[in-house]
């Protein structure tokens, strides 16, 4: 099991989170397609923090245009190590708290030059 720098017991997970926000960040579930609440919101400047622990993900300037879900070209990193990764090779996960964020769709990696 992976041991994130920040962590809360599951009773204060459910505490912090609405519910939709528990099942979706806490226990891997997925918003309805196009129907987040980013998925038309397309900032110039600022960043995308993870809702559940406030850490900084995505630059506003790395979110694209996708098919229904958020989309970004690149993760922010303190020194080598990336804010986001992976787990299971196509989960998307905050290298913070663990929270699922959504999944890598490779189908979509070859004909979206703007995926890094």
């Amino acid at each position: 099991m992976v041991v994130y720098p920040f962590s809360l017991s599951e009773e204060e997970w459910r505490a912090k989170l609405t519910k939709e926000e528990y099942r979706v960040l806490r226990q891997n579930g997925t918003e309805r397609y196009g129907r987040g609440e980013f998925c038309t919101f397309f900032p110039r400047t600022g960043f995308f923090s993870c809702r559940a622990c406030d850490h900084p993900l995505y630059s506003a300037a790395s979110k694209f245009q996708d098919d229904g879900w958020d989309a970004y070209s690149m993760c922010f990193h303190t020194g080598t190590r990336p804010h986001v990764g992976l787990r299971d090779g196509a989960e998307v996960c905050c290298n913070n708290c663990g929270s699922h964020l959504g999944h890598v769709f490779r189908s979509h990696e070859s004909t979206t030059s703007q995926r890094q």
